[in-house]
Protein backbone atom coordinates (compact mmCIF):
# COMPACT_ATOMS: atom_id res chain seq x y z
CA UNK A 1 0.00 0.00 0.00
CA UNK A 2 2.73 2.15 0.61
CA UNK A 3 4.07 2.00 -2.80
CA UNK A 4 0.58 3.79 -3.77
CA UNK A 5 0.51 6.35 -1.61
CA UNK A 6 4.14 7.39 -3.22
CA UNK A 7 5.09 8.46 -6.66
CA UNK A 8 8.55 10.00 -7.45
CA UNK A 9 9.75 9.87 -3.39
CA UNK A 10 6.71 12.74 -2.95
CA UNK A 11 4.01 11.89 -0.43
CA UNK A 12 1.04 11.28 -2.24
CA UNK A 13 -1.87 14.04 -2.16
CA UNK A 14 -4.50 11.30 -1.73
CA UNK A 15 -5.17 11.78 1.82
CA UNK A 16 -5.32 15.48 2.22
CA UNK A 17 -8.52 16.99 3.18
CA UNK A 18 -10.45 19.68 1.20
CA UNK A 19 -8.91 17.99 -1.89
CA UNK A 20 -8.95 19.63 -5.71
CA UNK A 21 -10.64 18.07 -8.55
CA UNK A 22 -7.06 18.01 -9.62
CA UNK A 23 -5.71 16.40 -6.77
CA UNK A 24 -8.49 13.53 -6.61
CA UNK A 25 -7.81 12.96 -10.44
CA UNK A 26 -3.71 12.85 -10.16
CA UNK A 27 -4.14 10.67 -6.97
CA UNK A 28 -6.63 8.04 -9.02
CA UNK A 29 -4.08 8.37 -12.04
CA UNK A 30 -1.32 7.33 -9.69
CA UNK A 31 -2.94 4.47 -7.92
CA UNK A 32 -4.07 3.11 -11.68
CA UNK A 33 -0.39 4.01 -13.23
CA UNK A 34 1.23 0.73 -10.89
CA UNK A 35 -1.23 -1.27 -12.61
CA UNK A 36 -4.81 -2.46 -12.78
CA UNK A 37 -6.94 -1.69 -10.07
CA UNK A 38 -10.92 -2.28 -9.29
CA UNK A 39 -13.37 0.41 -7.67
CA UNK A 40 -12.97 -0.84 -4.63
CA UNK A 41 -9.40 -0.58 -4.20
CA UNK A 42 -9.50 2.80 -6.06
CA UNK A 43 -12.16 3.55 -3.53
CA UNK A 44 -9.78 2.60 -0.32
CA UNK A 45 -6.30 4.12 -1.58
CA UNK A 46 -7.48 7.32 -1.84
CA UNK A 47 -10.02 7.55 0.70
CA UNK A 48 -13.28 8.59 -0.84
CA UNK A 49 -16.67 6.95 -1.26
CA UNK A 50 -18.08 4.82 -4.00
CA UNK A 51 -20.27 7.91 -5.43
CA UNK A 52 -17.37 10.41 -5.72
CA UNK A 53 -14.57 6.91 -7.61
CA UNK A 54 -17.87 6.57 -9.87
CA UNK A 55 -18.24 10.06 -10.78
CA UNK A 56 -14.34 10.63 -11.35
CA UNK A 57 -13.95 7.11 -13.36
CA UNK A 58 -16.56 7.92 -15.38
CA UNK A 59 -15.19 11.71 -16.35
CA UNK A 60 -11.90 10.35 -16.64
CA UNK A 61 -12.47 7.69 -19.10
CA UNK A 62 -14.80 9.76 -20.77
CA UNK A 63 -12.03 11.67 -21.76
CA UNK A 64 -9.90 9.07 -22.48
CA UNK A 65 -7.17 9.17 -19.26
CA UNK A 66 -8.31 5.36 -18.52
CA UNK A 67 -9.10 2.21 -19.46
CA UNK A 68 -11.00 -0.71 -18.58
CA UNK A 69 -10.96 -4.31 -18.55
CA UNK A 70 -13.06 -7.16 -17.68
CA UNK A 71 -10.84 -9.71 -15.80
CA UNK A 72 -13.09 -12.78 -14.06
CA UNK A 73 -15.75 -10.69 -14.27
CA UNK A 74 -14.60 -7.88 -12.46
CA UNK A 75 -14.19 -4.41 -14.36
CA UNK A 76 -10.76 -3.59 -13.68
CA UNK A 77 -8.97 0.14 -14.34
CA UNK A 78 -5.79 1.26 -15.89
CA UNK A 79 -4.67 4.46 -17.06
CA UNK A 80 -3.79 5.06 -20.41
CA UNK A 81 -1.15 6.76 -22.38
CA UNK A 82 -3.36 10.08 -21.89
CA UNK A 83 -3.87 9.52 -18.18
CA UNK A 84 -0.15 9.22 -17.59
CA UNK A 85 1.14 12.47 -19.72
CA UNK A 86 -1.42 13.92 -17.67
CA UNK A 87 -0.17 12.86 -14.36
CA UNK A 88 3.61 13.18 -15.74
CA UNK A 89 2.81 17.15 -16.15
CA UNK A 90 1.08 17.40 -12.97
CA UNK A 91 3.90 16.34 -11.09
CA UNK A 92 6.10 18.70 -12.85
CA UNK A 93 3.80 21.70 -12.09
CA UNK A 94 3.36 20.12 -8.62
CA UNK A 95 7.56 20.50 -8.14
CA UNK A 96 7.37 24.10 -9.19
CA UNK A 97 5.31 25.72 -6.56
Amino acid sequence: MESYRRYNGLQSLAWKRNRSHFEIIASLLEVISYGKASRYSLMKHIGSNTAEVTKYIDSLSEIGFIETDMQENRVLYSASEKGLDFLKQYNVLLGML
